[in-house]
């Protein structure tokens, strides 16, 4: 079984044990592909709508932390 086998199987199952326990829940792998690029892992289970609204906050306050640092690092 490749790596990328492995992680896809043990993302499923994790997402369904969480999932137990959890109203909505997402996964996000990312990793190198043989012979360069990336291969993307997404595995959810629950709300679809929640978990859309996770993946954006996700992403939001990833860009709000960068840019504070930016900001900071600028007045320096």
């Amino acid at each position: 079984m490749s790596d990328v086998e492995q992680l896809r199987r043990m993302a499923e199952e994790a997402a369904a044990r969480l999932g137990e326990h959890a109203s909505a829940v997402q996964i996000l792998i990312s990793l190198p592909a043989p012979g360069g690029g990336t291969v993307s892992i997404k595995k959810g289970v629950g709300d679809w709508y929640a978990r859309q609204g996770l993946a954006h906050e996700f992403i939001m306050a990833d860009q709000a932390q960068e840019i504070a640092h930016a900001i900071h690092d600028s007045t320096q």
